[in-house]
């Protein structure tokens, strides 16, 4: 992946989605495009067009071109304000959040009219709406709930502010990312992560290089993914690490792609508890607190719905027989690397917390033969689905920083066989096309920046 901003070089990908959106509005060069060696590429005033790409690309220049470009008519606070109004209207979990929550302030919808961000970041949310699909809605939905969870943790308004722009502005490295690793619907193996990974942090190097934000926000952003026990990515911070804004991103982002589900409430409330210590208490009150305000409301919940997937027993016995195959590696010749050896310590703690969330979450009811039957109502069938695929998801994820963080070939070929069973969850991907063994030796990050900072 080319570095947003470090050599001033063009990113391909986010200059693809410019052009884009160069087709459909007004792009204009606001000063003049210059090389590293002071040559004039392009004039201020000149219109954006895709006859320009090749020129863009071929050469460095003297500042980013992010900052050299500004679109009219683009995605602006009052468009966002719009969003964020029309998100509350239709859904009733989201109204529920932001009439329960507390503290000092403007109320959130208020706050998110009043965010104020440059021509660069707004080229950017502008190129996020463009490219189709809800990218512009979850956006603005993060930023809301970022606001909720920020006066949650009594954080000043300064604070809230920091949170709502970094809500907004979280995905934006996605931008410089190959599209083929964020089509939609597109399952990720373990190993091709590395293209999706290091986003947090390439949004971080865009805030701090082109907007005169507090550096608060970019650090935010980073952490957007980050988890309270230390599991998340890209630096697996945890606890007081991760700063209160950023506590606050990632819950709200972790809980953004539930709020418009069936049952989003309990859905939100079941997957930040799941696996304890994952996120910070006073925030998962936070959702609590809407659930039960929504149910004192008398929302009426739609029927639960199925959707299939791995079956519990298949779920519990893939958890066991990655235990034993962890334990079978401690006892083998991967037990002479420290490095390996703790690794993997650390993995199967991860896995042995799944499977106590198996357990802690009723799922281990399932096991016996005809457990509930016909007679399971709604409820019942709607905590099941929802848990199994939680633990599913994690179990991906610690697949998925398994093979991150495996350094050598000879360590990547020793945990070839646990990543795949961690990453296997009903044969949702074919065999055929899982990691093999031997494809560890060709994966690695992109970039020596980026090998750093995945083992920072």
């Amino acid at each position: 992946m080319n570095s947003p901003t470090r050599q001033a070089s063009v990113n391909a990908h986010y200059l693809d989605k410019v052009m884009n959106v160069a087709e459909q509005m007004s792009v204009e060069v606001i000063v003049d495009i210059l090389d590293v060696r002071g040559l004039k590429l392009v004039s201020k005033g000149t219109l954006v067009t895709r006859a320009l790409r090749e020129k863009l690309i071929a050469h460095k220049l003297m500042r980013p071109f992010e900052s050299s470009v500004r679109v009219s008519g683009g995605v602006d606070s009052k468009a966002v304000a719009l969003v964020a109004e029309r998100l509350a209207d239709i859904s009733a979990p989201i109204a529920g959040l932001l009439r329960g929550v507390q503290g000092g302030g403007p109320p959130p919808l208020q706050m998110i009219g009043q965010l104020e961000f440059g021509n660069a970041m707004a080229l950017m949310l502008t190129a996020s709406d463009k490219a189709g699909g809800p990218s512009l809605e979850h956006a603005v939905l993060v930023s809301l709930l970022s606001i909720c969870m920020a006066k949650t943790l009594r954080l000043n308004e300064q604070e809230q502010v920091v949170a709502g722009l970094a809500g907004l502005l979280h995905d934006i490295g996605e931008l410089y990312v190959d599209p083929r690793y964020l089509a939609l619907g597109k399952r990720l193996l373990p190993h091709e992560w590395a293209h999706v990974v290091v986003h947090p942090r390439t949004g971080q190097m865009l805030i701090d290089q082109l907007e005169s934000f507090p550096a608060a926000v970019g650090r935010a952003v980073a952490e957007h993914h980050e988890r309270f026990d230390g599991t998340g990515y890209p630096r697996q911070a945890g606890g007081q690490q991760i700063s209160a804004p950023g506590q606050a991103v990632a819950v709200a982002e972790m809980i953004a792609g539930l709020l418009l589900k069936d049952h989003p409430l309990e859905r939100a409330e079941l997957a930040l508890k799941i696996v304890p210590g994952e996120q910070a208490p006073a925030l998962l009150a936070a959702v609590s607190g809407a659930l039960r305000l929504c149910q004192e409301n008398g929302a009426t919940p739609e029927p639960a719905r199925w959707q299939g997937g791995e079956s519990v027993p298949a779920l519990y016995a893939r958890i066991s027989a990655i235990l034993k195959l962890g334990e079978r590696l401690l006892d083998g010749p991967a037990a002479k690397s420290e490095r390996t050896c703790k690794l993997l310590h650390a993995t199967m703690d991860r896995v042995r917390k799944i499977r106590r969330a198996f357990v802690s979450t009723g799922l281990d009811a399932y096991l016996q033969p005809m457990a509930f039957g016909a007679s399971a109502d709604q409820r019942l069938l709607f905590e099941k689905e929802v848990a199994s695929r939680e633990l599913q998801w994690r179990l991906r994820d610690i697949a998925r920083d398994l093979a991150l963080q495996a350094d050598s070939p000879d360590e990547k070929m020793v945990l070839a066989s646990l990543i795949n069973l961690l990453d296997n969850d009903d044969g949702l991907v074919e065999p055929s096309k899982r990691l093999a063994p031997a494809a560890l030796h060709h994966f690695s990050p992109q970039t020596a920046a980026d090998r750093q900072l995945l083992r920072a």
